[in-house]
């Protein structure tokens, strides 16, 4: 049932639609010319165009008013900030891959990063609002909202959306805990023991985007869905 209402939110059949939101295609114009600044002012890395979008590529119908784009189009994706573990202070949220429920079920812990502790390998930084994605075996759907700043292991991704005014990062993590998203990217993973998604597919997934308003909508109607379903 969780599944179902989440393809449904995905499909545009959760929420009515509501012809004066500005449509997803304004937004995006609005995140094009956003990431031009941030590009000049060298907060994110000049990357490639993704290839457009094919008609062949859409995975089901959405409504008039939304689009599909890529992953990449509407986040930092592959501007990720590393540190070296033994420049991180004390008294620091730690995030490792263990600390999060699988299933978009929360956290388990933080863990705090205390005087003797030794991390031998690099960490991504976080920041609040943060979508964490777990690139590192995906089928256990590990995906929250970081609710405070810190830093994390490499195996999971930090994702920031350009502009949380134009994009929710609580919809952009129902979308990747969706069976569409979740389905494509196990189809797509390497390693035997230890599977992981590529950077580069992940980053060309393509997402169905609704206007902001509708996609605050979404996300106020499945919360409400999934309290009663549990």
């Amino acid at each position: 049932m969780k599944q179902s209402i989440l393809q449904y939110a995905m499909e545009g059949k959760l929420v009515k639609q509501n012809s004066n939101d500005e449509p997803a295609s304004e937004l995006l114009k609005k995140i094009k010319d956003e990431k031009k600044q941030l590009v000049k002012e060298k907060k994110i890395k000049r990357s490639k165009s993704l290839p457009r979008i094919s008609e062949d590529e859409k995975l089901f119908d959405i409504p008039e008013n939304w689009e599909w784009v890529r992953l990449k189009d509407i986040t930092n994706f592959g501007n990720f900030n590393s540190v070296a573990g033994q420049d991180i202070q004390e008294g620091s949220w730690v995030l490792n891959m263990e600390d999060i429920i699988k299933n978009g079920g929360g956290f388990n812990k933080f863990t705090i990063k205390k005087l003797n502790d030794d991390f031998k390998s690099n960490k991504y930084i976080v920041e609040v609002g943060d979508v964490l994605y777990g690139k590192l075996r995906p089928y256990l759907r590990k995906i929250e909202i970081a609710p405070k700043n810190g830093f994390t292991t490499t195996e999971m991704f930090p994702i920031k959306v350009i502009n949380q005014n134009l994009i929710s990062p609580y919809y952009l993590r129902y979308v990747m805990l969706s069976p569409y998203f979740a389905n494509r990217i196990n189809g797509s993973t390497y390693g035997m023991k230890m599977p992981r998604v590529g950077t580069k597919y992940l980053a060309s997934m393509l997402i169905p985007l609704p206007p902001f308003e509708e996609q605050k909508r979404i996300v106020t109607k499945v919360e409400k869905m999934m309290a009663l379903v549990k």
